[in-house]
């Protein structure tokens, strides 16, 4: 379709006749996502008049909605995996005219000028070290360090372009690094402060559970993304959890999967648009979770009521 004759469409968005807006409707949701930058433009331009906004966020809700929930629900049938790809459905959510393309294609630069400088024979320390000369010396990545909540802080494609980001936001650019380049660092939902640890995946995957006061098996030290990638090792998270009065145990310490990390970042974006004043964008997000906790019922739950608001001061550190 033109875009000529998509704008003609959206010109009878205002017919008072309610079978012309269903004609209408049914023609522009066939035409699928290509008409969502028109729609979107209309709308803001006609924020005046309230029966034609409700249409349009009708429309953009329909078409948007079922093109990211079948991005989701692919990115379940592979397993949930990779948490990149999880992370850029939800910027994708919380922004319909987001260029995905653009965004990987940004990431995979990234990606292979840190590939570059690794080596198969480094230690751990060393990666990690690679790591965070890239991201924080090289590419100049920073905290966003403000007393307002700010979900753009969380959201994969702004930490990208504008080189900063909360612990959640920074964290995950900094985890998908890792799950691509193969080094065996996960995400740990600690309370308050999303961070990173760095296993020895053999005990991970086999080792037997620890004592309910030990941090889990398997992980040899944490990482704060949020800090320039500081090593924190294992002691100070203990004392962390015990500040809190919470149980060192596997699920505020151990190593998460990538669906309580898409979980969890869905839960901040949201109280970062609640806590400024977007109302309706908190409650998409909230629609969002919803749907994900539905397609992971067979992965296995972690609360991430209590993540919501991951501290952009650094809160632990």
């Amino acid at each position: 379709m033109q875009p000529n004759e998509i704008h003609a469409l959206i010109q009878l968005l205002d017919d008072p006749d309610e079978s012309v807006y269903q004609h209408v409707r049914e023609q522009l949701l066939a035409k699928g996502t290509e008409v969502l930058p028109a729609l979107i433009e209309s709308r803001e331009s006609h924020a005046y008049c309230e029966e034609h906004e409700r249409r349009m966020d009708e429309l953009v809700d329909g078409l948007h909605g079922s093109y990211v929930h079948t991005g989701l629900r692919d990115w379940f049938d592979t397993g949930a995996d990779r948490v990149f790809e999880g992370a850029l459905w939800v910027h994708k959510a919380a922004d319909p005219l987001l260029d995905m393309q653009a965004l990987l294609e940004a990431y995979e630069v990234l990606k292979r000028n840190v590939w570059l400088e690794l080596n198969e024979e480094f230690t751990a320390l060393e990666q990690v070290r690679i790591l965070n000369h890239i991201l924080y010396d090289i590419e100049g990545y920073v905290n966003a360090k403000s007393g307002q909540p700010d979900p753009k802080h969380a959201l994969l494609g702004e930490v990208l372009s504008d080189r900063r980001g909360n612990p959640l936001g920074l964290g995950i650019l900094y985890l998908s690094l890792a799950q691509d380049l193969n080094l065996p660092i996960h995400g740990v939902n600690l309370p308050n402060h999303f961070i990173l640890c760095y296993c020895d995946e053999h005990h991970v995957h086999h080792e037997p559970h620890t004592a309910d006061d030990e941090t889990p098996g398997g992980v040899l030290f944490y990482i704060n993304p949020f800090s320039q990638g500081t090593v924190i090792n294992k002691a100070e998270v203990s004392e962390f959890l015990s500040h809190l009065e919470l149980p060192v145990d596997e699920k505020n310490c151990g190593p998460c999967g990538s669906v309580d990390i898409v979980r969890r970042l869905i839960g901040n974006v949201a109280y970062g648009y609640e806590r400024n004043g977007y109302i309706r964008q908190a409650e998409k997000m909230r629609e969002l979770l919803m749907f994900v906790e539905s397609g992971a019922t067979e992965t296995p739950s972690t609360d991430s009521s209590a993540h919501d608001a991951d501290g952009e001061e650094g809160g632990m550190y």
